[in-house]
């Protein structure tokens, strides 16, 4: 699969373009941003021809599929950009700000046939993947909670476009997407219902670096969400808990952009009411720790093999679009 890029900033830089080129059945052919020294310098580092025009890049240089990572108001229109040059896409979380404007490119790649995936990279992490499984066997049982807990350290930086409203910033959008949508892929479930609470606690930027959201899934499952731009990255211990009536999966520092942290599943059937509340006499605990993977070169191998297969089926996409219709509701609620 040959590879364009639209947007050599940090993500693109520091980890997807590495990630791609690891995938034996992609090839990088192309970058292009807007900053003629940005767009040089990761051409240079990976070896590709540059372009400060994406138009001018597809033109020049046949691809099949595009990467855009640039900020979230560009992306509608570099997504349809692509689409009408015939690529396939894989675009940075969020889809779009808003969710109709992400349904609309859903709608638009499926009916033309192409491959569109949004990167939320998470769901390619070793110990999320056996969490899914896990479900799946129902080894914990019924789920009746989730919470997750997604923190970094992000002060005021003059011209950051993840501080500024118009572009998309805030934990929320930052972080909290990522959450959200990891916990619908994980249970296989959509969150019907959310409620917020959203401040600037710490730093001087218009959006929040602060949240809390709790939220209600279609199949009943309740959950809390917390996403913080104050938390000093050492103290950042990423938290994914998820209980069900015979047990309970508690992944630590698995909120991550590499394939890292550990999995602790107790599995505690019970049975009838012990008035004492004895705790761990009868549980059976498996530990596992994460495979190390790139999840960034998990991430396009995934998407390469499904547009092999031929069979799209559109369902990241489309929960990502729900995902911002839920972001939507988060902020209409401050």
């Amino acid at each position: 699969m040959r590879w364009s890029i639209v947007g050599a900033g940090g993500i693109a830089r520091r980890r997807t373009i590495p990630g791609l080129v690891k995938d034996a059945g992609s090839t990088l052919c192309a970058v292009m941003d807007v900053s003629a020294e940005a767009a040089k310098a990761v051409g240079e580092e990976f070896g590709v021809p540059s372009f400060t025009d994406m138009g001018e890049m597809l033109r020049a240089v046949p691809c099949d599929a595009v990467y855009i990572a640039t900020p979230v108001p560009f992306h509608k229109e570099q997504v349809q950009t692509a689409l009408a040059a015939g690529c396939h896409v894989l675009v940075e979380k969020p889809i779009t700000i808003g969710s109709k404007e992400g349904q609309e490119l859903v709608d638009a790649f499926e009916k033309a046939g192409k491959q569109l995936t949004v990167g939320y990279m998470m769901k390619h992490h070793s110990l999320h993947r056996r969490m899914k499984a896990i479900l799946r066997d129902g080894g914990i049982g019924q789920v009746n909670s989730v919470h997750m807990h997604f923190s970094c350290w992000y002060p005021d930086i003059e011209g950051a476009w993840r501080q500024q409203k118009a572009f998309g910033g805030g934990a929320v959008m930052d972080l909290g997407v990522h959450c959200l949508e990891l916990m619908e892929w994980l249970l296989d479930d959509t969150i019907v219902e959310v409620r917020s609470f959203c401040d600037t606690q710490t730093f001087r930027y218009e959006v929040e670096d602060s949240a809390v959201m709790i939220v209600r899934t279609q199949k009943g499952v309740l959950g809390t969400v917390r996403v913080h731009f104050n938390v000093p990255d050492a103290a950042s211990l990423s938290v994914v808990d998820i209980y069900g009536t015979d047990g309970c999966l508690n992944a630590k520092g698995t909120l991550s952009q590499e394939d890292v942290g550990t999995l602790s599943h107790v599995y505690a059937p019970q049975g009838a009411y012990e008035a004492q509340q004895t705790r761990g006499q009868t549980q059976t605990v498996t530990e596992y720790d994460a495979d190390g993977n790139n999840l960034y070169t998990e991430q396009v191998a995934a998407f390469r093999q499904e547009v092999e297969s031929g069979v799209s089926t559109y369902e990241g996409a489309t929960r990502a679009a729900h995902i911002q219709a839920l972001v939507e509701s988060i902020y209409k609620q401050h």
